[in-house]
């Protein structure tokens, strides 16, 4: 681990320099996305987004408190405190700043500024319910939808799986009128069984749910996730299990079975005997989330935190899903040796970040995200590989462009976020000197007009990081 460690420090490092042929280092190494590795994993994954999970072990737990200079780091850190504290005169900020920096090989603390207040996380707070999920549930697990055929009454089967594309679903059809006919069905009564995942509406999410087109409510299945018109912020499915439903029916009579009726709610039988079923199954869910990280997907992240309640063994409601990542984020934060207040001031109220009633302290956030660079939580090493890079992909593939922060464009990590006058960035990178560093940056307190302007901002304070005194 600390070989690997030494190699993604030294590749991240050599981007900032050789920016022509960064790349392949860094895609060897792991620091960036790619097909080149050093990983040994002889596991072929299906196509589509990657992510990698470990068993996880924890052997140890260090409190994350700033600890007395005593090395000829002193310098340069308190440099870049010096600089860091003078992005709050920005105009745009105006004071509005917080942030804490972590050294992730000793769990000191660099920098910091107001880092124990909670403040909104906005988007940040997936990286939450991404940690949560990972503990909680196997990565390499795929959600099902099923068609039970019993009888003369198929019911099709929703366990979560909000990724259906038309094309499975049709599948899906196939299948399942391929079963009516070997039994001599032609005609079935179509029930629909959503009973494994409730879901529905948070109401936690205000002004920024599904009428806003920036959510669809968490079902059993939905197709191509309940967006009506394709576009991530476009019209969302209010009912996405009734749409989905009703599609599979009219595919089941495309392939020659007829539909009697409406369809209805109703529990799936057993299978076996006489009962049998027609499967598809989604991507791995380390694949989901790998997606839902890099593009900031909503609807995914709630489905994510759903999940985590489910297995708990509690009923998957909005509720009990913030619940169950709030319950699993305390008990990882007291690993890691969080401060008992900053657990406190946790308040998680969705999955995705909507909820202007979330609260993160940053101190918090990179403590945790300075473990996982630590190799201290393998499990949760998707945290630093599956957020986008500055530059390049996801939602920082169009940040850091101007010229107080286009040096930091491929070097730095991170998760973004932004809602209702906050905006805020959290990842790793690597400092000057080599060492692996992990943040969390809030402006917050801004005009909405100045969004823009705030986003830039937050990406400045994080290029500080990786610019030399």
């Amino acid at each position: 681990m600390r070989t690997e460690k030494v190699w993604r420090a030294i590749a991240i490092t050599l981007c900032a320099a050789v920016p022509v042929s960064f790349y392949a280092v860094g895609d060897l190494t792991d620091a960036f996305p790619g097909v080149l590795t050093l990983r040994q994993d002889s596991t072929e994954q299906p196509a589509g987004p990657r992510a990698q999970g470990e068993d996880y072990e924890r052997e140890d737990a260090r409190a994350v408190v700033p600890t007395p200079a005593t090395s000829a780091t002193d310098a340069a850190d308190d440099s870049l405190s010096n600089r860091l504290a003078g992005h709050a005169k920005d105009p745009v900020i105006a004071g509005g700043l917080a942030y804490s920096v972590v050294d992730a090989d000793s769990g000191e603390v660099i920098a910091q500024r107001d880092a124990d207040t909670p403040r909104p996380p906005a988007s940040t707070l997936k990286l939450l319910t991404a940690s949560a999920l990972l503990r909680s549930v196997d990565g390499d697990s795929r959600l099902r939808t099923r068609a039970v055929l019993e009888g003369s009454t198929l019911t099709l089967v929703g366990e979560g799986d909000m990724t259906l594309t038309p094309k499975r679903l049709d599948a899906l059809a196939k299948d399942a009128a391929e079963l009516a006919r070997t039994n001599d069905v032609t005609t079935v009564d179509l029930r629909l069984d959503t009973s494994a995942l409730p879901g529905g509406d948070n109401p936690a999410w205000g002004d920024n749910g599904r009428e806003g087109g920036w959510v669809t409510p968490t079902a059993a299945l939905a197709v191509d996730e309940g967006w009506l018109d394709g576009e991530q912020y476009g019209k969302k499915s209010a009912d996405p299990e009734k749409d989905a439903a009703e599609e599979f029916a009219a595919r089941l009579e495309k392939h020659g079975v007829k539909i009697s009726g409406d369809v209805r709610p109703g529990r799936a039988p057993q299978v076996g005997g006489d009962v049998q079923e027609a499967i598809t199954r989604s991507a791995p869910l380390r694949e989901i989330l790998q997606h839902a990280l890099e593009t900031s997907d909503n609807t995914l992240a709630e489905l994510m935190a759903h999940l985590v309640a489910r297995s708990q063994g509690m009923e998957a409601t909005p509720e009990n899903a913030a619940k169950a990542v709030g319950a699993e984020v305390r008990a990882l934060g007291k690993e890691v040796g969080v401060p008992a207040e900053d657990l406190d001031a946790l308040v998680v109220r969705d999955g995705s970040g909507l909820s202007t009633q979330d609260r993160v302290p940053p101190r918090m956030l990179s403590a945790i995200l300075g473990e996982v660079s630590s190799g201290g939580a393998p499990q949760l090493e998707p945290l630093l590989y599956d957020v986008p890079v500055a530059g390049l992909s996801g939602t920082l593939a169009d940040r850091f462009g101007h010229e107080d922060a286009a040096w930091a464009r491929g070097v730095v990590r991170g998760k973004t976020g932004y809602l209702a006058g906050t905006s805020a960035l959290a990842g790793v990178t690597v400092l000057p000197d080599g060492r692996t560093v992990a943040f969390d940056i809030v402006v917050h307190g801004f005009d909405g007009a100045d969004a823009d302007e705030a986003k830039a901002a937050s990406d400045d304070v994080a290029a500080e990081l990786v610019r030399a005194s």
